[in-house]
């Protein structure tokens, strides 16, 4: 049985910040993105992130990036690698930055080159933090060798990006328990946790539990969105949510955002928009 993640567990599950907390107390996320085609990505994603309470939020760009990157927002952090895409050279410098960070963010914006795959699977083997596999990353679970690995892992693909991971052709909807049992295999045979993006949002914990959220609406198939948030599940899981309820709870407030900006102004609204209106769902 798939239950409906509902708003009271929603609220109930957000993290409870404390009074005297200090800056960076509240969550450091890593984003790890970007290339020559796609800059926006992980701007889009760091949004997400920031307005979903992180207190920190560093983006790692190519180089290529790197100037439009930091002149876009003051509230970001950014860092460069070298080159126009991420490659192993550059994951040994990111493994060390990272070992700062409470969650690791990457796949917004990143090539699906080969050298990147490899890079990201050396960044998942040496860097041990609750991590957020998204778009072209996620190909890199293909290429493990070891399951379960050792930190809590959550992967945000769509339905292609699903279907790739598994090789197979397939649309998980409720209607079809038998995909939905591939699903919940998928989750528990890598013991990941998986948010499969869609209409309806199927959540799957590594135990095999699957929710459906039915927030959102059709104005979230805007270009970006999905980056948003990849973002707010790295957020979440940066202030020390469990990998299911930071994905869990993740779309159900971007699909809360989408919904207030549907009242405001119908299907007619940006990626940004919905990060940006990610504080007014979560108040």
């Amino acid at each position: 049985m798939i239950n409906i993640f509902k708003s009271a567990t929603a609220y109930k599950l957000l993290p409870k910040r404390e009074v005297n907390s200090h800056k960076g107390e509240n969550g450091k996320v890593m984003i790890v993105g970007g290339s020559l085609d796609y800059f926006g990505a992980p701007i889009l994603a760091g949004l997400g992130a920031l307005y979903s309470g992180a207190d920190l939020v560093y983006l790692y760009v190519p180089e290529c990036n790197f100037e439009v990157t930091r002149g876009m927002y003051p509230d970001f952090i950014v860092k460069k690698f070298k080159g126009e895409f991420l490659t192993k050279e550059s994951a040994l410098e990111i493994v060390e930055f990272g070992k700062n960070m409470d969650s690791i963010l990457m796949g917004p914006g990143l090539s699906n080159h080969e050298k990147t795959v490899e890079a990201v699977v050396e960044i998942i083997n040496n860097l041990h933090v609750p991590t957020v596999l998204d778009a072209d990353a996620i190909t890199a679970l293909k290429k493990m060798e070891k399951f379960p690995m050792d930190q809590q892992m959550v992967i945000t693909p769509h339905a292609n990006e699903f279907e790739n991971l598994v090789d197979r052709d397939i649309i998980v909807k409720e209607e079809d328990p038998k995909s939905v049992i591939l699903l919940r295999s998928i989750a528990m045979d890598l013991h990941i946790n998986v948010l499969l993006k869609g209409h309806i949002d199927y959540v799957s914990s590594e135990e095999g539990v699957v929710d459906k959220n039915l927030t959102g609406n059709a104005g979230m198939t805007v270009g970006g969105s999905g980056d948003v948030l990849a973002g707010v599940v790295a957020s979440f899981l940066a202030q020390k949510m469990e990998g299911f309820d930071a994905a869990r709870c993740a779309a159900f407030f971007c699909g809360k955002a989408g919904d207030l900006l549907f009242k405001q102004k119908g299907f007619y609204y940006s990626a940004s928009d919905i990060a940006m209106s990610l504080p007014y769902a979560l108040k």
